[in-house]
């Protein structure tokens, strides 16, 4: 399956996601992890944002075509981004599913004037990435980010994972 984590910054989906692929034994790519390693820490213009997504992709097939479950873990703003993923996975007739990650607002100021480890995102950040989000269109598990409620986050996202998996 081919399984994509979105949401704001500071909405906890990157923590999530980690420890959603560690329970699930999917493959995890982070788009923070692929930025850096693409030597792209710190630049975000629409053409990087999108050499970050286009690496994740031809990633994520590679992942599928080897027989691996693959969680993408980005903000995926743009619907266009989305739907790239979703034609690989239907390419490659694997499941595709899509859960989002959101918390309430003054959590998400709170965690983003902290420094992190992966991303540079602030609240001005979020602030502008929350204004030009394309709706998303289908299917999609909402799972709302609260502190120290991750073993709940995790145990809805395994059901619903199951119950896709069923139908």
């Amino acid at each position: 399956m081919l399984l994509l984590v979105m949401g704001l910054p500071g909405s906890g989906k990157s923590y999530f996601a980690n420890k959603l692929a560690a329970e699930t034994g999917m493959t995890y790519l982070s788009s923070d992890q692929v930025r850096m390693e693409m030597g792209l820490r710190g630049q975000y213009s629409s053409h990087d944002r999108q050499k970050v997504y286009d690496e994740m992709a031809a990633r994520a097939q590679k992942f599928l075509e080897a027989g691996k479950s693959v969680l993408v873990d980005a903000t995926f703003q743009r619907n266009e981004n989305r739907l790239t993923f979703q034609d690989i996975a239907l390419k490659m007739g694997q499941s595709f599913i899509c859960m989002r990650v959101w918390a309430e607002e003054d959590l998400i100021e709170k965690r983003l004037s902290k420094s992190r480890e992966e991303s540079d995102a602030d609240f001005w950040v979020y602030q502008k990435l929350k204004r030009n989000f394309d709706p998303i269109i289908g299917n999609y598990l909402d799972i709302q980010s609260e502190d120290g409620k991750i073993a709940g986050m995790i145990q809805k996202a395994v059901k619903y994972l199951e119950n896709r998996n069923e139908s």
